[in-house]
Parts: structure tokens; C-alpha cells; sequence
């Protein structure tokens, strides 16, 4: 009969083999969903950029896509395959930024998309 510590003897290798992939996948999807998280906000800080520049008084919504495009060109790194659209009508100055997140999976694409609008300012009597 064998002693019971021999008959564990290579028992820690198959379970690392078992329990490798499941912490491996894991820990991809931990870090694509933060790479999702960092493009959403980055997507959201561009729209403001963008829709606090359309807002300003005398300013129109193709300088507030200019500035939201800036912005992205500046610390976009995250975000790919960007379209920035820009309207001002009714008051309101708004500005959405579409994109892809960066993928550590290759077969896989995740879009965000943020708007921020404000009130476009104007003098009063």
C-alpha cells in the first residue's frame, strides 16, 4: 500500500493546470473593463470640453467638435475610431462622443458613447 504522501505527489501541478485558465480569463476581463471605464470617461471629458467651448457666448457647435477633437488628440489614448458629433439649437449646446474602447481581446470591440450639453449663455436685458 502506498503512503498516503505519495499518493499527493503531483497533485498541486494538476490543479494549477485546472485553475490556471479560469483566473487567466479573469483576469483579461478585470482589464478590459477597465480599459471600457477609461474610455468612457474619456469619452464624457471630451463632450464637456467640447460642450463647454459650443456654449460660450459667440461660439457655434463646429468649435465645440474642434475643441472635443482637441481634447481626444491631447490624452485619447484608449478611445479609437472616434465621431464627434456637435449641435446647438433650442439654447442648448450639445456634444457626443462615440468610440471605440482598446481591446485586449482582438475578436472583440466595445463602444462607448457620453453627451454633455449645457445651456448656451447669452446676454439678457
Amino acid at each position: 500500500m502506498l503512503d498516503p504522501a505519495r499518493r499527493d505527489r503531483g497533485g498541486a501541478a494538476v490543479e494549477m493546470a485546472i485553475m490556471a485558465l479560469p483566473l487567466l480569463i479573469l483576469t483579461f476581463m478585470v482589464v478590459q473593463a477597465a480599459l471600457v471605464y477609461q474610455a468612457k470617461g474619456l469619452a464624457l471629458a471630451a463632450a464637456t470640453q467640447g460642450a463647454n467651448a459650443a456654449r460660450n457666448y459667440g461660439s457655434d457647435a463646429t468649435t465645440g467638435r474642434d475643441r472635443a477633437r482637441a481634447f481626444l488628440r491631447r490624452v485619447g489614448f484608449g478611445i479609437t475610431d472616434t465621431d464627434i458629433s456637435a449641435s446647438v439649437s433650442g439654447g442648448t449646446a450639445t456634444i457626443t462622443v462615440k468610440g471605440k474602447a482598446q481591446s485586449i481581446i482582438p475578436w472583440m470591440t466595445f463602444e462607448v458613447s457620453q453627451t454633455a450639453y449645457g445651456p448656451v449663455e447669452r446676454f439678457t436685458r
